[in-house]
């Protein structure tokens, strides 16, 4: 996580949901962008310039599964929560195995979203780091046998 604000991008198609959820990220000094659709989110992921993802999974459309894994193409270091109505113990597994950080089920309060919104990031900026320093140690490696 860069020492700016982290910058989030929110997936819902409910606009008041998705207001909410912006409103969540913004009082707790995120940058938040929200988009209805997979497809819109699928135009700004490209910039790179998005620490969080925060997606629901039942979309029209592409469904936010299919997004978590072309968001972590774009981004392998990405942190993604994925949100849903419809939640199961399937539904939250496959979200994880396509590389979602967390998985929360619709209605959830705002404390509980901010709460994984900051150990998502937490996690992601501990990947960063140790993907930093695992580079750093091949390098090393390499010098050494040269």
């Amino acid at each position: 996580m860069s020492s700016s604000s982290p910058n989030v991008l929110i997936v819902e198609d409910d606009d008041d949901l998705g207001r909410f959820v912006v409103d969540i990220a913004t009082d707790h000094g995120y940058h938040a962008t929200h988009v209805a659709d997979a497809m819109s989110a699928l135009r700004l992921l490209p910039s790179g310039h998005f620490e969080l993802l925060i997606t629901d999974i039942r979309m029209p459309g592409m469904d936010g599964i299919e997004l978590i894994a072309r968001a972590k193409g774009h981004d392998p270091f990405i942190a993604v929560i994925a949100i849903t109505a419809f939640g199961s113990v399937e539904t939250g597994m496959r979200a994880l195995r396509v590389g979602a950080s967390d998985y929360l089920s619709k209605p959830f309060r705002s404390d509980e979203l901010s709460s994984r919104m900051r150990r998502a990031l937490e996690r992601r900026a501990r990947d960063m780091e140790h993907a930093r320093l695992q580079r750093q140690v091949e390098e090393v490696l390499r010098r050494g046998k040269a």
